[in-house]
C-alpha cells in the first residue's frame, strides 16, 4: 500500500512542481512588488496554456450564469444618475507653484540626446541661419544606404560634428557632419533600432565615450569611435530589458528607461547591471463580468525626460488596450493616457495626471514631457508641457503634478454598448486654447466639389459624432484623433519666449465596433475597425485645413499664429493652395527665429518665421521627411539635417502618395 501511494503521489509532486514553475516568474530587482509573481500570462508551455484557456472559459461562462454581479455587469449603462450631473467640473488650476532653478538645458553647437537633451525641448540656441537669411539655403550633401528602405523615426544626435544615427537596414552609422561622409557602421540590429532615438554619453578618463540606444528588449551602448559594443557592458555590448522604443535617459551612473512591462528600468551605465525596476502600473487581478480584467496598454511609447538636479524623472503612456472596446477594464485606467513623474532617489511615483480617462478612442499621451519654464503672476514657475492627440497642451507644475491653468471636465455620454463604463466627464479645455480640432459636426463635411459635398453630408449623418462619442453596433461613429492632433514627434519650446510650436492633424476617421459570434462563450466578445474617411481621391472629407504648425504663448495659453503645413497637388491645381496635409514628421525652432519642419505629403521642407509664421524656405525631398530635425555646428557653420524616409503611418493612408526611402540631408547657408 505504502509503495502505491509513493507511485501516485510522485509523479503528482513532479506535474505540481511543473506547474508551479511555468506559471511563476522571478524579477529580484523591484522595488514596488513581490520579487515572484504568478500569472497564466507567464506560461510557456503550450500544453498549459490550452489547459488554462478550458478552465478560463469555463468558469467565464458558469460566473456569467450563475452569479448575478458578473451577470448584471453585461446590461446596457444605466444614463439616469449621469443625467443629474452638472455639466462642467473644474480642477482648479496649482496657485502654489514651483519657483524655477533657472537650470533649464539649451542646445549650442551640439545636439546630444534625440529631441536635443534631457528636457526634450528639441530647441537650438543657434542663429547662424535666421529669418533674414534662410531663403538661402542649399543642400549640403546626402547620405544614403545603398540597397535598403525603411521608417526612420529618431531624431539624429551630433557631437563634435559627427552625426550618429540608426538608418534603414538595422544600422547605427556615425556620418561627418561637414561632408556627410560615413566614418562607421554598426553590425546590424533589428530593422526597429534606436526607433525614437539615442544619447550621447562623454565618457572619463579611463572609461570610452559611448552612444546607447535600445532595440527593443536590448540595451546597447557603442564605442562612438568605431562602432563596436563596448565589451564590458553587458554581454558583448548589450543588456536584456523591457520592450523599450523610447530614447533612454542618463541620470548619474545610471541608463534609464521606460519599458513595456510598465516599468522603470535602471541600469549601470557602465557594467549594463540591472540596479532596479519601478512598476508603475500594477495588474489588477479580478474578474468582471466573468472575464479577467484586461490589464493590457498603458505602454510608454512617446518618450521620456529628466530633472537631472532633482532626481525626477517623466514620461507619457499610451491608451489601455483595446481600441474602441472598454468592456473588459472598468474604471479610470489610472496610469493610462497620463504623465507620471517617478522620484529617482525615493525610487517613488511623485505624482501622476491623466487626460482621458477610460479611453476608447485611442487617446495616447504620445509625445516626449517638455521640460521648462513659464511666467506666471510675474513669477518664473518650472513646469512640464505635453501636447496631445486630442489637441490640448497639459501645462503642469512640475513638482506637484497640478495644472497651471484651471483644468475643465465636461459631462460624456453613457455607452449603448453591453458592458461598456464610460467615464462621467472627459476633458474639454478653455486655456491653453486647443491647436485642433477634437469634436466633429456635420458642417465640418467639405469637399473641392459642391456635388460632392452634398453625396458625403448625405452620407455621414446618420453616424454617430459628438463629445467623446461612445461606440454603439450596427452603427459607425466619426471622430478626429485618433492619430493626432499632436503625435510622437511632439513640440518644440524657446525656453526664453516660453513659446511652444507645434505640428498637428485634423483628420476625421471612420470607426466601428462589431460582435464576435461565440457560440462557447457567453461572454460579448468585439472587434473594432477604423480607416481615415478620404473621398475617391484619397483628399480628407472635412474643411482644411488638415495639417497646420501653432505657436503657442504658453505664458497665457493663447496661440499666436497658426498656418496650413502642406499641400495637395491634386488641390493646388483647382485653386485650393495651402489646405494642409496629414503630418509625422515634427518641427524644430532656433533662435535664429525660424522653425524648421518636415513630413508632410507634398515631402517638402520648410522653413518658417518663427515669429509670424511665414513661409521663408521651402523645397521638396525625394521622400517625405519622416523625424524631427536636427541642428548643430562645422567650423563655424550651422547645419540642418533631417531623415528622409517616407513613413509607413501615411503610407497605409496614402499609399498612392508615399514611397518609402532611406536618405539622410543636411542644408546649410550657400557660400
Amino acid at each position: 500500500m505504502k509503495k502505491k501511494t509513493i507511485l501516485f503521489l510522485v509523479p503528482l509532486i513532479i506535474i505540481f512542481f511543473w506547474v508551479w514553475k511555468d506559471y511563476k516568474k522571478i524579477d529580484l530587482y523591484f522595488v514596488n512588488q513581490s520579487k515572484i509573481t504568478y500569472d497564466s500570462k507567464n506560461l510557456n508551455s503550450s500544453f498549459l496554456k490550452k489547459i488554462d484557456h478550458l478552465y478560463n472559459r469555463f468558469l467565464e461562462n458558469f460566473l456569467v450564469s450563475y452569479v448575478n454581479k458578473h451577470k448584471n455587469y453585461w446590461d446596457i449603462d444605466d444614463n439616469q444618475e449621469r443625467e443629474k450631473l452638472p455639466e462642467f467640473k473644474f480642477l482648479e488650476k496649482n496657485n502654489n507653484f514651483t519657483i524655477s532653478n533657472n537650470n533649464n538645458l539649451n542646445n549650442f553647437s551640439d545636439w546630444p540626446r534625440s529631441h536635443g537633451n534631457n528636457y526634450s525641448n528639441r530647441f537650438s540656441k543657434l542663429k547662424i541661419i535666421n529669418n533674414t537669411n534662410a531663403n538661402n539655403l542649399e543642400v549640403a550633401w546626402i547620405f544614403e544606404m545603398k540597397n535598403h528602405k525603411g521608417d526612420i523615426q529618431a531624431n539624429p544626435i551630433i557631437v563634435n560634428g559627427i552625426i550618429y544615427t540608426p538608418m534603414a537596414g538595422g544600422y547605427i552609422v556615425a556620418i561627418n557632419g561637414k561632408t556627410g561622409k560615413l566614418i562607421w557602421k554598426s553590425k546590424k540590429f533589428s530593422p526597429s533600432v534606436a526607433r525614437r532615438g539615442l544619447v550621447f554619453w562623454e565618457g572619463t578618463e579611463k572609461d570610452k565615450a559611448r552612444i546607447i540606444f535600445s532595440n527593443r528588449e536590448r540595451l546597447i551602448s557603442l564605442s562612438i569611435e568605431d562602432g563596436t559594443p563596448i565589451d564590458n557592458f553587458g554581454k558583448k555590448g548589450q543588456v536584456r530589458t523591457g520592450l523599450n522604443v523610447t530614447t533612454p535617459v542618463i541620470y548619474k551612473n545610471n541608463i534609464i528607461i521606460v519599458s513595456w512591462d510598465r516599468a522603470v528600468e535602471v541600469y549601470d551605465l557602465l557594467t549594463g547591471k540591472t540596479k532596479w525596476k519601478l512598476k508603475y502600473k500594477k495588474d489588477i487581478n479580478k474578474r468582471v463580468g466573468g472575464v479577467k480584467f484586461n490589464n493590457a496598454g498603458a505602454n510608454s511609447w512617446g518618450g521620456i525626460s529628466a530633472d537631472i538636479k532633482r532626481g525626477i524623472l517623466y514620461f507619457t503612456t499610451g491608451n489601455p488596450h483595446h481600441y474602441l472596446d472598454g468592456t473588459q477594464r472598468p474604471g479610470n485606467n489610472q496610469y493610462s493616457n497620463s504623465v507620471i513623474a517617478v522620484d529617482l532617489e525615493k525610487r517613488i511615483i511623485k505624482w501622476s495626471f491623466q487626460e482621458t480617462s477610460h479611453d476608447i478612442w485611442n487617446s495616447d499621451l504620445p509625445a516626449p514631457p517638455i521640460l521648462t519654464s513659464i511666467k506666471r503672476n510675474k513669477k518664473k514657475i518650472d513646469v512640464v508641457v505635453v501636447p496631445t492627440k486630442r489637441s490640448n497642451t497639459l501645462i503642469l507644475d512640475r513638482l506637484t503634478g497640478t495644472p497651471i491653468y484651471d483644468f475643465r471636465y465636461r459631462k460624456a455620454p453613457a455607452s449603448k454598448l453591453s458592458g461598456e463604463k464610460t467615464s462621467y466627464y472627459q476633458p474639454d479645455l478653455e486655456l491653453p486654447e486647443p491647436f485642433g480640432e477634437s469634436v466633429f459636426e456635420i458642417n465640418h463635411i467639405w469637399s473641392y466639389d459642391d456635388k460632392k459635398r452634398n453625396e458625403l453630408i448625405k452620407k455621414y449623418k446618420n453616424y454617430n459624432y459628438g463629445f467623446y462619442e461612445p461606440y454603439e453596433l450596427g452603427k459607425k461613429t466619426l471622430q478626429y484623433n485618433f492619430n493626432g492632433g499632436a503625435e510622437w514627434m511632439g513640440g518644440s519650446i524657446d525656453h526664453e519666449n516660453n513659446i511652444m510650436y507645434i505640428t498637428s492633424n485634423n483628420i476625421l476617421w471612420e470607426t466601428e465596433i462589431n460582435k464576435i459570434e461565440n457560440k462557447k462563450s457567453l461572454i460579448p466578445k468585439y472587434t473594432s475597425s477604423f480607416k481615415r474617411a478620404l473621398d475617391q481621391n484619397g483628399i480628407p472629407i472635412i474643411k482644411p485645413p488638415w495639417g497646420t504648425i501653432s505657436a503657442i504663448n504658453l505664458n497665457n495659453g493663447k496661440i499666436i499664429w497658426q498656418i496650413p503645413f502642406g499641400e495637395f497637388d491634386f488641390l493646388k491645381k483647382k485653386g485650393f493652395p495651402k489646405t494642409g496635409t496629414e503630418n509625422f514628421g515634427g518641427v524644430t525652432a532656433t533662435a535664429g527665429n525660424i522653425a524648421i519642419a518636415t513630413g508632410t505629403l507634398d515631402k517638402k521642407i520648410y522653413i518658417f518665421d518663427s515669429t509670424t509664421g511665414k513661409t521663408l524656405y521651402e523645397k521638396t525631398l525625394p521622400f517625405i521627411g519622416s523625424a524631427p530635425p536636427s541642428t548643430y555646428l562645422y567650423d563655424d557653420q550651422q547645419y540642418i539635417i533631417l531623415h528622409v524616409s517616407g513613413g509607413t503611418t501615411l503610407q497605409k493612408g496614402y499609399p498612392n502618395l508615399v514611397e518609402t526611402g532611406n536618405k539622410l540631408i543636411a542644408f546649410k547657408l550657400k557660400m
